[in-house]
């Protein structure tokens, strides 16, 4: 019986031991990403690379680095970034880039490709270079 309760006892820590380490690792970084934020005149506002972990999501950096505004149901901008569209969030405002989504929106490119995958779906690589353009609607 002894042997029993020294041997749970070893695989609970072991267990235990296993957790926190794997937790620890998910704030390791695992890669680099470029964020670019062009303004409606097609300016350079910012252009910054983030090292990311595991955990991360694109909108998780954009939300601790910069000054971001979502829509709202209305599609009104707003500081509550809660998903809307398809479980993903629609952003309106990158510090100073702010659009209405009626005439404007910003443009999300991945590696110089269009991204048709709204903002919470898209996937970080290490390299990735992400480019938040103003654009106009019916625009190029």
């Amino acid at each position: 019986m002894k042997k029993l309760g020294v041997s749970l006892i070893v695989l609970i820590v072991v267990t235990a031991s296993f957790i926190a380490f794997s937790q620890l690792n998910k704030n390791d970084p695992i890669g680099e990403i470029t964020i670019v934020v062009i303004d409606e005149i097609g300016d350079t506002l910012s252009n910054k690379t983030y090292a990311f972990t595991e955990s991360d999501t694109l909108f998780s950096i954009l939300e601790e680095n910069y000054e971001i505004g979502c829509a709202d149901s209305s599609y009104h901008i707003t500081t509550v970034c809660d998903p809307l569209l398809f479980s993903s969030r629609v952003i309106l405002k990158i510090d100073s880039v702010e659009t209405d989504w009626t005439n404007t929106f910003i443009a999300i490119y991945k590696n110089d490709e269009y991204s048709n995958l709204g903002l919470d779906s898209i996937s970080l690589n290490d390299g990735d270079i992400f480019r938040f353009e103003y654009q106009e609607v019916g625009g190029e």
